[in-house]
């Protein structure tokens, strides 16, 4: 009979750092592999005081060890989403481990998580915000680079690794006597995104600096341009340096996201067209946003009874 493989005994610090280099492998953000590392590591402290052995062997472990994290996790009275979050957090670095034929694949069954609580989201004024980045300078390509890339996240409501990828090819004018431009997104949410005029004229300037270059928003280092487009790590550092100059100290790329929805939706789009702009197929991938509108329309609704009794005349 052949021979079982057997793997190797891996402990958590190795597991840790293979599983930190797939991430930053597969371009997680800074801030997400720091959660993820943070959460890994809670998860190791648990186990750690449960074994009381050193270092510990990941292909010893059993749901039963899952099982009375879960309930650790409860009994420390976290929140729901945080609960959640951790559970996620370990269910994905063990699915790697077993992939990898470092634990056994019964590790890899997904764990029983608690529903998320979704939350509104954080949001500014996407007019404030677009005024704001206006006034930005644009004398240098850099410069220009920066502001066409921020005014583009507050007008389109596209994912960081959408506008990363676009071509001046892909941006156009249906009509002269066109009153917006037409940016057409490729990938896995194809759709047509419609721009500003003044958005439009910006990428076209910004086209001709950039001297026969395919890609809208290349990259640079201290040399200056470089070959390919600006990596998604690169927008993350550009909001957070500009988002105090604009105004908005805690702005982050997901913020230009949702402010824009709802922008939309004060602008009277249905729940329907705010969906086909933002590429998502079905209303169950849209379910995140409906506190944030539901919230808008409560708001609306509250103001609007308080004008209607305020103009109602008095006895």
């Amino acid at each position: 009979m052949p021979m079982k493989k057997q793997r190797n005994n891996v402990d958590f610090p190795y597991a840790i750092r293979s599983f930190v280099g797939y991430l930053e492998g597969t371009h997680k953000s800074i801030h997400t592999i720091k959660n993820y590392r943070l959460d890994i590591l809670a998860f190791q402290d648990f186990i750690t005081r449960e074994y009381t052995q050193s270092p510990i062997r990941l292909d010893e472990l059993s749901h039963k060890n899952i099982e009375r994290y879960r309930e650790h996790l409860k009994e420390r009275g976290l929140k729901v989403n945080t609960r959640r979050r951790k559970l996620l957090t370990v269910t994905q670095f063990l699915n790697y481990l077993s992939k990898r034929n470092k634990i056994g694949p019964e590790m890899a069954q997904k764990i029983a998580t608690p529903h998320k609580i979704e939350r509104i989201p954080f949001t500014v004024s996407s007019q404030r915000l677009v005024e704001a980045i206006q006034k930005l300078p644009d004398g240098t390509l850099l410069e220009s680079r920066n502001r066409v890339l921020l005014w583009a996240l507050a007008e389109m409501g596209c994912l960081v690794s959408e506008v990363v990828g676009l071509r001046f090819e892909q941006w156009s004018l249906p009509s002269c006597d066109s009153d917006a431009g037409i940016v057409q997104i490729r990938g896995k949410f194809q759709r047509e995104v419609p721009t500003s005029l003044p958005l439009y004229f910006a990428v076209e300037k910004l086209k001709l600096r950039s001297k026969d270059c395919p890609w809208i928003f290349l990259g640079f280092n201290r040399h200056g341009p470089l070959g390919s487009p600006i990596t998604v790590r690169g927008v993350e550092m550009l909001v957070q340096f500009y988002g105090p100059k604009l105004g908005f100290a805690d702005l982050t790329p997901r913020t230009f996201r949702h402010s824009i929805i709802l922008h939309w939706f004060e602008k009277g789009l249905t729940e329907l067209e705010i969906q086909a702009r933002l590429g998502l197929k079905t209303t169950y991938a849209f379910r995140s946003y409906a506190p944030l509108l539901k919230s808008k329309m409560e708001t609306t609704s509250k103001l609007e009874k308080n004008s209607m009794e305020f103009l109602e005349p008095q006895e």
